[in-house]
């Protein structure tokens, strides 16, 4: 939006009352950058130009000229950025990439380490597959210590995570073999519990066979693409929602036995 906000600013400024301050060379990584940055946000914004001179020669094909051609120049920019400006104000209003729910993280004695993965997780998700897939693993790893340490449970910090995620899901009765009333306890929800246990190893044995940062490899990471890191980070975030939800409800099973 900010970019958005510059390119149309700078524009009009040069179109009519000369007003703006770029350089050439300025404003067209303006509009590159511009460009890229709504590519990534999967819209594409046609600028037939790529500088002012551009946009001058741009606007006396569309006959915008001399003194009176100040509105059709200005109008020339509302037909360029309109839309855009539409589609980054509902983006903007949307949540940004993976979240927990605010509540549970509320909830937690400390929740910065949790944050933090998350903030990462937002940032890698779309560009840094390899970091989005690690940052995946990291979260499941933190989440089962928080569930732990809010336990009150003795925790190695040298545990692999197979074994910490099972720690976690017993600490709060959600492994399918806990002997659980309600809900927790039928079959149904038993195979849901024995999934997400499965999906969450499933992120780190992703991560351990090199697709995800965290361990150095020799080679390119090949057929990686944004699917797969979609498919960790969703998994990630269900299983830990999942847990946190279960950790802060005061109603659930694990409370009264």
């Amino acid at each position: 939006m900010a970019l958005l906000t510059l390119a149309d600013s700078e524009l009009r400024g040069y179109g009519t009352d000369g007003t703006n301050t770029l350089s050439e060379p300025q404003i067209t990584l303006v509009l590159r950058a511009l460009q890229a940055v709504c590519s990534r946000l999967d819209f594409n914004l046609e600028v037939p130009f790529r500088n002012f001179s551009g946009f001058r020669s741009y606007w006396m094909r569309k006959g915008a000229s001399g003194h009176e051609g100040w509105q059709a120049r200005r109008d020339l920019v509302d037909e360029l950025f309109g839309e855009a400006f539409g589609k980054l104000e509902i983006l903007e209003r949307q949540p940004r990439g993976p979240r927990l729910d605010e509540s549970v993280l509320a909830g937690l004695t400390d929740p910065a380490a949790i944050q933090d993965h998350l903030n990462r997780l937002q940032r890698a998700v779309n560009d840094d597959l390899a970091l989005a897939i690690g940052s995946a693993k990291e979260l499941i790893e933190s989440t089962a210590k928080t569930v732990l340490i809010e336990r009150g449970m003795e925790m190695d910090e040298r545990t692999d995570l197979p074994v910490l995620v099972k720690e976690a899901q017993q600490a709060l009765g959600l492994h399918p073999s806990s002997a659980t009333l309600g809900p927790d306890g039928t079959e149904a929800v038993r195979k849901i519990l024995g999934g997400v246990l499965s999906i969450a190893i499933g992120v780190a044995e992703l991560r351990n066979r090199g697709y995800g940062t965290g361990h150095g490899g020799a080679g390119a990471r090949a057929g990686l693409s944004k699917r797969h890191a979609h498919l960790a980070v969703n998994a990630a975030i269900t299983w830990c929602q999942l847990m946190l939800d279960t950790l802060i409800d005061p109603t659930v099973p694990w409370r009264s036995s």
